[in-house]
């Protein structure tokens, strides 16, 4: 009998896998030949950069700032791997060949980094059951590996070659041996939860909230009149140690250049605090969805919209639950959430690519209300009810996940907009783009090209438009609504009114007076941008004669 629920169980935990792995590889190669995610092109390029310098040139580890470079490092392997593969198979001729397919073809190396966050995604269903299955039992181990399997949030981001995942990835092996601190205190246990914090904090610097649950497993295993003697145990400073030295050598930035990166740490640091135009919410904001709601790969933008009402219900229920038990596996849970999710609620900057870390324990919270609360019904009955539940909650996300990657995998407007472009408008023609353009911009094609900035907090980008525009005959302006999705959003609107009002003014002059050459609509608006392609003449008269009027004069015109 125990043979068979062990088979039963090594099935079922491999189904959930699978699953996990097809619905990450499911429309991973959105967007090709293009890339529409804005922070994938500089971790490959970051990457290729390490490669190119044979990792010894200490300004490449600077290339994107004070950015934490682990995931490049691992992203660099793999690309190093495949070419290496290339050039052993005889499918690459030479170390110049590969510069000419970045050039001509980089998508496969975004591809590359994708599949490596996929992986990482997958890997996370399988540490979450065994995180489950140590500190409750097996069955919430299946239960919450199920959930994070089907998630939204985690699928969506595993398909994004960004370094959220990949964090949380590492974040959960430290969980992992946290628990076995907590069931063992073996010393390899407090290594390992030293080092894969070190490697968490390496990849993104916001993980350093891991210290709580490594504290918090050490002490739990003592009584509180001995905690101020367990303060000085060996264990727990080699632990120290051995994460001190992984993250110098997974963030070499420090000592390569203290200065520099303190600095550009607390840059980011008073960057964040401040925020950006259109971010924002209050506190609790990721519950009640009273933020931006994002757009393209970062929509949908709470925990309701992404989760569903009723398993947001059942995780907001299912924390309450835990802190009501207050048993020692509890507490731990709630100590893995709670500061993090603090430290996100306490920034300007609100993304649900921030809370990824956290996911995986609301879910497991979810988990533990489920099962324990169906603990007190009859056999018969639980069976039914949590075969509804999961049957509900798993298609739920699972149809999310799917309905949102096939509208990705949708042609976007922008790709329809540069093959237009490259048809249509000379070469050498000046072309000005918003924030999410055609990417036909970005490359060598001999347009003389400015990127507006109307989403930053100047009130002089009009005037360095039109500076940019004049002594031209004419000028292809590249507009989207994403742009002006950010100045329709209450945050945006309530802390910066005069910019709003700038920002709304240009782009009402610009519809009603520039020609409209052709727009590229959108079938999934909230996914993909619609663009539209103007034509301005007569620049220095429209200037002249804008820099002229009153502020009343120009709202009229």
């Amino acid at each position: 009998m125990r043979a068979a629920k062990k088979h039963l169980t090594v099935v079922l935990l491999m189904a959930i896998l699978l699953i996990a792995v097809y619905l990450r590889l499911y429309g991973i190669d959105f967007g090709r030949p293009c890339n529409y995610h804005p922070d994938e092109t500089k971790l490959v390029t970051q990457a290729g950069r390490l490669l190119a310098t044979k990792f010894m040139d200490k300004d490449a580890y600077f290339g994107i700032g004070v950015y934490p470079p682990f995931h490049t490092y691992l992203l660099a392997m793999v690309m190093g791997a495949c070419i290496s593969l290339g050039l052993l198979s005889g499918r690459i001729e030479s170390l110049a060949v590969v510069k000419a397919l970045y050039e001509a073809e980089p998508f496969q190396f975004f591809l590359q980094s994708r599949l490596l966050v996929a992986a990482m995604g997958a890997l996370s269903v399988l540490i979450i059951y065994l995180i489950g299955k140590r500190i409750y039992s097996q069955k919430i181990g299946l239960l919450s590996s199920l959930f994070l399997a089907v998630n939204f949030l985690h699928v969506r981001n595993s398909h994004f070659g960004t370094v959220d995942v990949p964090a949380a990835f590492w974040g959960l092996l430290c969980i992992y041996f946290c628990v076995r601190i907590m069931q063992a205190g073996a010393a390899r246990h407090y290594i390992g939860a030293a080092v894969f914090a070190a490697l968490s904090v390496a990849t993104k610097f916001s993980m350093v909230m891991l210290v709580f649950p490594v504290f918090f497993a050490h002490f739990a295993q003592f009584p509180l009149r001995q905690w101020l003697r367990k303060i000085g145990d060996k264990k727990l400073w080699s632990a120290a140690a051995a994460g001190v030295v992984s993250f110098l050598i997974a963030c070499p930035l420090v000592w390569l250049d203290f200065h520099e990166t303190w600095g550009g740490i607390l840059g980011t640091r008073r960057f964040e605090k401040v925020g950006k135009i259109g971010s924002g919410g209050g506190f609790l904001s990721y519950w009640t969805g009273d933020q931006s709601d994002g757009f393209g790969v970062f929509y949908p933008n709470s925990i309701p919209e992404t989760f569903g009402l009723l398993l947001t219900l059942a995780a907001a229920v299912g924390l309450i639950y835990l802190l009501m038990k207050h048993r020692r596996q509890d507490l731990f849970i709630l100590v893995c959430t709670v500061p993090m999710y603090l430290l996100f609620e306490k920034m300007s900057i609100k993304a649900m690519r921030h809370i990824l870390p956290i996911i995986p324990f609301l879910l497991l919270a979810a988990s533990v209300l489920i099962w324990e609360t169906l603990g007190q019904i009859r056999p018969r009955v639980k069976v039914l009810l949590l075969s509804l539940i999961l049957t509900f909650f798993s298609l739920n996300q699972a149809f999310a996940v799917l309905d949102y990657h096939r509208a990705l995998a949708q042609k976007d407007p922008r790709t329809a907009a540069a093959e237009w472009f490259g048809q249509h408008v000379p070469q050498g023609s000046a072309a000005a783009v918003e924030s999410f353009p055609p990417m036909i911009f970005t490359r060598d094609d001999g347009y003389q090209v400015y990127e507006t900035n109307w989403t930053s907090k100047s009130r002089s980008e009009r005037e360095k438009f039109f500076t940019f525009a004049a002594g031209r005959d004419s000028l292809y302006y590249v507009a989207d609504d994403f742009t002006r999705q950010v100045f329709q959003w209450k945050y945006t609107q309530r802390r910066h009114p005069l910019i709003t009002e700038d920002r709304l003014e240009f782009f009402a002059w610009l519809d009603k007076h520039m020609k409209k050459l052709v727009t590229f609509t959108s079938k999934n608006p909230k996914i993909q941008p619609t663009i539209t392609v103007y034509l301005i003449t007569e620049i220095d008269k429209t200037w002249t004669m804008l820099n002229k009027m009153t502020e009343s004069e120009k709202q009229n015109y």
